[in-house]
């Protein structure tokens, strides 16, 4: 099983410091629910904004806390055994058998003693979490934890993309008025392309699509596609398994994801793109659910200007997925 470093930022006055785990885990987003649980956090956000960096590494926005996790799957070479100690250097050997070492020739100068000072204040260690000076105590669930400290001379370096403060209320406004549209719609193709034509307008992207769930095999099905090659998409009648691909993960896990470098993505399911000789850059992708029940997916490509997607993006697309779901389970 795949073995991840999962940087989780701090969140006083729960979790007062940086930790950095390392956790197996079947995929990055598994490794990081599993390291909050660990470490007593309720739940991650259902929206997260990905961002894949050069090193491979994949930095979480929550758009709700602003907080930036880091995840990082670690090569094997990583994975095994902790460095050997270095040797230790031979004692002198006495030039005769049977005699001791001369002596120094030289005194060394006396060290100071140092000045008397208030007594540090003993650290109250978490589960599992080996502060300087304080053992550990034993966890059964946290195998390695390391305390990561900024240096106080120096600010602290910023990870993933920086978040801005959003009112989701204030961006969702405008749609709140427009979906109610929805409720007079009994067609399942129309009412799945209206909603589909509002999260393209209101985001602001080049191509969009929704998928429905095949509860037979498992797959996704194209059900509505908007862009440039979307009579040829729907002339091919592909599906995507589910857990296959970003829109498959999505599905699979019931999480909303924003990819600003689709192509740095492992999961990236390339498939389609290169069948439609079509670029993906960013892909924002988001499940369509009721009741824990996913019953397909919306998902749009590359924002207009090159820019990637952003919280307000996240929201939107969210929120017409909701509307999606209702809509699909009011038809039944």
């Amino acid at each position: 099983m795949p073995r991840f470093e999962v940087f989780v930022p701090a969140a006083p006055p729960k979790l007062p410091i940086d930790l950095t785990l390392r956790i197996n885990a079947e995929h990055w987003l598994a490794a990081l629910k599993t390291g909050l649980q660990r470490l007593g956090e309720a739940h991650m956000a259902n929206n997260v904004l990905c961002d894949i960096q050069s090193d491979g590494s994949i930095h979480v926005t929550d758009p709700d806390s602003g907080r930036v996790f880091r995840i990082l799957e670690l090569a094997q070479a990583q994975v095994t055994a902790p460095p050997a100690p270095p040797p230790v250097a031979p004692a002198p050997v006495a030039a005769s058998l049977g005699r001791p070492p001369p002596p120094p020739t030289t005194t060394p100068a006396p060290i100071p003693a140092p000045r008397p000072g208030p007594a540090p204040r003993p650290a109250t260690p978490l589960p599992g979490v080996a502060v300087a000076g304080t053992p550990a105590r034993p966890s059964s669930q946290v195998d390695r934890v390391e305390v990561a400290r900024a240096p106080s001379h120096s600010p602290p370096r910023p990870i993933g993309r920086i978040t801005q403060t959003i009112c989701t209320e204030d961006v969702l406004a405008d749609l709140f008025l427009e979906v109610t549209e929805l409720e007079s719609i009994a067609d399942r193709q129309r009412g799945l392309g209206f909603v589909l034509d509002l999260a393209m307008r209101s985001i602001g992207c080049d191509t969009g699509s929704v998928f429905t769930v095949d509860l037979g095999d498992q797959a996704l099905s194209f059900a509505v596609v908007r862009g440039p090659t979307a009579d040829r998409l729907m002339a091919l009648g592909l599906k995507v398994p589910m857990g296959v691909g970003l829109v498959g993960f999505c599905a699979q896990e019931n999480v909303a994801v924003a990819v600003s470098d689709a192509q740095q993505d492992p999961r990236f399911y390339r498939a389609i793109s290169e069948a439609l000789n079509y670029e993906t850059r960013s892909l924002l992708c988001a499940p369509v659910a009721s009741q824990g029940t996913v019953l397909g997916a919306l998902e749009v490509l590359n924002k207009k200007g090159g820019q990637p997607f952003g919280e307000k993006d996240l929201a939107v697309l969210s929120y017409l997925a909701a509307q999606a779901a209702r809509f699909l389970t009011r038809l039944g």
